[in-house]
């Protein structure tokens, strides 16, 4: 029976191959709200990460107009860690705007959404995502296990009215994720929100698929979603409802992929 340094040494050294056969590039995007007291772990953990798997990434935060010493701490890290860039929001816009963002300024083929906060650990999400992206699989959701942050029913409203609208068939869809960029860079973001482009995407025909991911207690500082959320959440979905049924449907499916879904892992710049 194997022990467990050599299943990990397995699992490192096969991404490490698919790698080596597939030329395609994944960047780690990670929104950031007045997070001083994480950023550091955070970006430890990362560089633990690339040590674990044998290969970098590019990491792109995009500060959401942080009031605190989030942007400064970065600035440092940035001058010592050369994965690392930085794009700063100078109000606050939200996380749908952090991903317009991301989608202007990133140009590998897939891009992996994280979590300043430490709620996900980029050690051991990363990988997992990464191993789930088998062939044919178009986007990896985390699925977040003994949840402790007290949202858990209204994840699991919005999730079951999405799986039995949209056909999404992964119970986690507003969480970390690994998803094709150019199948995002076609949707209109600012309308279905950062909450439902996975929902939309399974919708369109495409394969929407998760792995199961520990969650962890916030390191430091607050939640920046309050029960206001509801109220906002279910506004959006009636406006992405109307929009799917009158237009959503025809974008992408109406094109050919020009990216092979053959494609599973990803590779570095």
């Amino acid at each position: 029976m194997l022990n467990a340094s050599v299943v990990k040494t397995f699992q490192i050294s096969s991404i490490q191959q698919e790698i080596l056969a597939h030329n395609y590039s994944v960047t780690i995007v990670i929104p950031c709200l007045n997070e001083e007291g994480n950023l550091k772990r955070l970006l430890l953990n990362i560089e633990e990460t690339f040590e674990d798997i044998g290969f970098s990434l590019p990491v792109l935060v995009v500060d959401d107009g942080s009031t605190d010493n989030s942007y400064q701490i970065l600035k440092q890290m940035s001058e010592k860690c050369n994965y690392l860039s930085i794009i700063r929001h100078p109000q606050r816009r939200g996380v749908t705007e952090v991903w317009k963002t991301a989608l202007n300024n990133v140009k590998t083929d897939w891009i992996f959404w994280g979590q300043a906060d430490l709620e996900s650990d980029p050690r051991t999400d990363l990988p997992l995502l990464l191993k789930a992206c088998v062939p044919g699989v178009d986007a990896v959701a985390g699925w977040r296990q003994k949840r402790g942050d007290g949202k858990i029913l209204a994840s699991k409203l919005a999730n079951t009215t999405c799986r039995l609208l949209f056909g999404l068939k992964i119970h986690d869809m507003n969480w970390i994720k690994l998803v094709r960029r150019d199948l995002l860079s076609t949707l209109p973001v600012e309308t279905i929100t950062h909450r439902y482009l996975l929902a939309v995407l399974a919708a369109q025909g495409y394969n929407v698929t998760e792995v199961a991911t520990p969650w962890h207690p916030r390191h430091s500082g607050t939640s920046k979603f309050g029960k206001k959320r509801l109220l906002t959440s279910a506004i959006d979905f009636i406006k992405l409802w109307w929009w799917f049924l009158s237009e959503g449907r025809l974008i992408n499916r109406s094109q050919e992929k020009k990216i092979d879904s053959v494609i599973n892992y990803v590779g570095v710049v």
